[in-house]
């Protein structure tokens, strides 16, 4: 019943005048990646990403973001999102009471539907620049345009093999810090997640060399499905952002 009523949420939500957007291209392949970060507060936090390759540009944006917030845009969204957070207090108390390690109960925690990244970012979109949504604090809305340029790869003779395909090792020092990728051949894309793009073949994992922040693909679907713009809360920027 839960399930029959989140996808009666998700269909009833589905369309893009629901939220102001328009579609500018179609998908050739979704990626989805595991994204881990750390910091202070939080040893290992992780997020559910998306990129969405067009034939003209890429989308890449958290999907727990996404369905967090068509999951409450309902009365009977908000209650399964009560249910859920509560059923994950009641596991987290009894990890507790079992003697489970710290991490275990830390990803039980992680679990709790909410918010994640609240970045977008569009790879040549508008032809030749990056157009990157995000959020400042918790209600400044707005975008920036970045520069469209990949990273300087120094591609290594290291190979590896992931999910089944042939990669090859590439590193660079991008922005303060030095990255280690593996990208695939067997995928012919230029592109990748976050903002990494530019090597002769989809990135399928990418790491700091301080482990701070990591992607990694655990899937590919090869699907025909509109890529949208928020139009409605993004056309306009906001001056204090």
């Amino acid at each position: 019943l839960t399930l029959l009523l989140l996808c009666t949420i998700l269909n009833s939500y589905s369309q893009e005048e629901q939220f102001g957007w328009e579609p500018i291209d179609s998908t050739i392949l979704v990626c989805q990646y595991d994204y881990f970060s750390r910091s202070i507060l939080t040893p290992r936090n992780r997020d559910d990403m998306r990129l969405e390759i067009g034939h003209n540009l890429s989308k890449f944006y958290s999907q727990k973001t996404i369905d967090y917030k068509i999951l409450t845009l309902t009365p009977e969204g908000r209650k399964i999102n009560s249910e859920k957070t509560n059923d994950v207090f009641r596991r987290h108390a009894q990890a507790a009471a079992q003697g489970k390690s710290e991490a275990e109960k830390l990803a039980i925690m992680n679990e709790i539907p909410s918010f994640k990244s609240e970045c977008i970012i569009y790879k040549n979109y508008p032809k030749g620049e990056m157009y990157v949504q995000d959020v400042a604090g918790s209600s400044l809305f707005g975008y920036y345009i970045d520069d469209y340029t990949p990273q300087d790869w120094q591609i290594e003779p290291d190979t590896m093999t992931y999910l089944g395909y042939h990669c090859q090792k590439a590193t660079c020092t991008w922005r303060g810090r030095d990255y280690i990728a593996w990208f695939t051949p067997e995928i012919a894309v230029n592109d990748g997640p976050m903002k990494f793009f530019g090597l002769p073949g989809l990135i399928v994992k990418v790491a700091d060399t301080d482990n701070a922040y990591s992607y990694e693909l655990k899937g590919i679907e090869k699907i025909n499905k509109p890529i949208y713009f928020n139009t409605k809360t993004f056309r306009k920027n906001n001056p204090e952002f």
